[in-house]
């Protein structure tokens, strides 16, 4: 549900290639386009809402030159409760470091300059055989509860021997943040594809894979309500003997209103690498499941580094996924009662005819539920289908791309509306979307984008407010 308890006009292709190729930092913020008749009608006396418009609004955030090859770290975007928008990611600033930034926007029409929150190392995992070690990613997440702001990311010991998951909490919307906490207490802890998840009151919890059995398992750690620290973690699923769960890809985690802790995962299943889901019920000490969202789909030698997402509406669950069990990567969705987590799936998109992957979900305040992905603008051969443990930069230009798409299915419904593209770009790759909807109703997405001239987030307005309510929260 929404995170909350209670763009830009194209910059010009010059400019941001200086900035691109000089992994310049300063600047971040490039604004224009939008007139005083967009601005939400967040209080009285502001313009009535506009009509649907067409999203060619963007914020344009050019990423580091060491950015430009990495295809695992993600963009953050979440509102509060009104409407303010907090944003966060990750960046390789230099070879032996990597830094969280985080900016906000009171109205979604101009971004803070972006801050750094926290600069630290980089580690890598150990070598095996004929396989090089691989670098973990920080992967920022964030909730909003009132005037707080949290924040967590994964980043590297002092002694590069492992990672830790931390938390920080701003108390005065995103202005300044604490001192991290860390959200586990085992030595060998090594948490990376990791997820975040705020229940109703403010019980939090992280969820990770972790190798501190030699292999990838998923644990996840729970700060109850009220509490100041989390409680130590619990293993949520070991995965297969010797091999435990697919060890790429990353997690999600989502409460139901009851208090349920859910957790979804690649698991591992006699070759096959499907998606799952374990459960954590107020007062247990054990997860219960795993229950298979499909079972023995797809076989598959690698991993696809393209993990689950959650949303819960009222006592129904909706999942949603990539898999190439028919030859090329297609997203998919399905959904169970929250009593007997019996799935029934389909493709989310079948119309589209290029590859597919990354989907997020959300469940707004309304019960409507909303999904992002990214597309291929057309058929593409198989064999450019995920083959294996690849790492290294998509290939940009020519005259196909890959746009982030957005389709909304209404409260009560059971199908998706018309699917859209947000903002697609001729010669683009566009990946890893997060979505953001406020309590008025209007959509926010964020992705990453890689072009010709360089990489930057990208962060669009994709829909009107819905209603006109007064935010009587005072600004920060």
């Amino acid at each position: 549900m929404n995170s909350c308890a209670c763009g830009m006009s194209w910059v010009k292709f010059g400019l941001l290639a200086a900035l691109a190729a000089g992994g310049a930092l300063g600047g971040l913020y490039l604004s224009g386009g939008l007139t005083t008749s967009d601005l939400p009608p967040s209080c009285p006396g502001n313009p009535p809402s506009p009509t649907p418009l067409v999203p060619s609004e963007l914020h344009r955030i050019p990423l580091f030159s060491l950015d430009v090859k990495d295809t695992l770290e993600a963009p953050e975007l979440v509102s509060n409760c009104c409407g303010k928008l907090s944003l966060a990611w990750a960046s390789k600033t230099s070879e032996t470091e990597r830094t969280v930034f985080y900016t906000r926007s009171i109205d979604g029409k101009a971004f803070d300059e972006p801050r750094a929150i926290s600069k630290g190392g980089i580690y890598k995992t150990a070598a095996r055989g004929k396989m090089s070690g691989h670098e973990r990613r920080a992967v920022p997440h964030l909730a909003a509860m009132g005037p707080e702001v949290l924040l967590t990311w994964s980043e590297a010991l002092a002694d590069g021997s492992g990672m830790r998951m931390v938390l920080a909490t701003s108390t005065d919307p995103g202005a300044t943040f604490g001192v991290p906490q860390t959200v586990h207490s085992g030595e060998r802890a090594n948490p990376t594809f990791t997820a975040f998840a705020r229940g109703l009151g403010g019980v939090l919890a992280c969820a990770w894979l972790d190798d501190r059995a030699g292999n990838q398992q998923v644990f996840a750690s729970v700060r109850p309500l009220d509490a100041e620290v989390f409680n130590p973690e619990r293993l949520v699923q070991s995965g297969q003997e010797g091999k435990g769960v697919c060890p790429c890809c990353p997690t999600a985690a989502r409460f139901a209103a009851d208090g349920t802790l859910y957790v979804a995962f690649r698991n591992i299943n006699e070759g096959y690498r499907d998606i799952a889901v374990s459960r954590l019920r107020p007062g247990q000490s054990k997860f219960e499941g795993p229950f298979p969202v499909v079972e023995k789909i797809w076989k598959f030698d690698g991993c696809p580094h393209d993990g689950p997402s959650i949303a819960i509406i009222g006592d129904t669950m909706h999942v949603a996924w990539m898999d190439a069990h028919t030859g090329p990567q297609r997203c998919y969705i399905a959904k169970a009662k929250l009593a007997d987590m019996k799935f029934e799936s389909r493709e989310l998109n079948a119309a589209g005819l290029g590859t597919q992957g990354n989907a997020k979900l959300f469940g707004d305040d309304s019960d409507n539920l909303h999904a992002v992905w990214e597309e291929r603008d057309g058929a593409e051969p198989v064999a450019d289908a995920h083959a294996g443990h690849q790492h290294g930069a998509p290939i940009v230009g020519g005259t196909g791309g890959r746009a982030i798409q957005y389709a909304m299915m209404p409260a009560g419904q059971s199908a998706f509306g018309a699917v859209r593209a947000i903002a697609p770009k001729t010669g683009a790759f566009q990946t890893r979307p997060s979505i953001a909807v406020t309590p008025k109703g209007i959509v926010f997405v964020a992705w990453n984008e890689l072009d010709t001239t360089g990489k930057a987030i990208v962060v669009s307005r994709v829909s009107p407010p819905t209603e006109a309510a007064c935010c009587e929260e005072a600004r920060p």
